[in-house]
């Protein structure tokens, strides 16, 4: 072996004990690195307050017009990542309370399962709905309380 094979072993390997050292430090660090790099916690997903404003759930849903009272808040689709990738899709959840003409004029006929609600949204909840899906539409009616269930998420 020459003189130049020997050299080139010697960077070669020289080369490839940084490359495992620098993936050793990165894998020390992952917890920190993106504090480190700027980004938020990733663990704790945003939400809206609950919000009581009519406006955007009957510019949504202008079937349910007139809307007697709201509450609906917004929520992260998916887990954050870091670096972020792409734009963030979010939720929308909510509980409509309808007039009784409103509600009964509804075409809603199928049994539907019980939603999963967002736990800040429960305490407006009916109590012991009997959920119906208004026909060509993801919404949820409980006749009794003339309320529906509402979810979109953005596209």
């Amino acid at each position: 072996m020459n003189r130049t094979a020997k050299i080139a072993l010697i960077v070669t390997g020289v080369v490839l004990a940084c490359v495992i050292a620098s993936c050793g430090v990165v894998l020390a660090l992952r917890d920190w690195v993106p504090g480190l790099a700027g980004c938020e916690d990733v663990d704790t997903p945003t939400k809206t307050a609950v919000i009581t404003t009519k406006t955007r759930i009957e510019q949504q849903w202008p079937q349910l017009a007139p809307i007697q009272q709201v509450h609906w808040q917004e929520h992260e689709a998916r887990a954050r990542s870091c670096p972020e990738i792409g734009p963030m899709d979010y939720t929308m959840d909510g509980f409509a309370v309808l007039t009784p003409e409103r509600a009964g004029a509804l075409p809603a006929t199928v049994a539907a399962a019980a939603p999963e609600v967002p736990d800040d949204l429960r305490p407006f909840a009916p109590a012991a709905p009997s959920w119906l899906r208004v026909d060509g539409t993801d919404l949820l009616l409980d006749k009794a309380s003339a309320t529906v269930y509402f979810t979109r998420t953005t596209d």
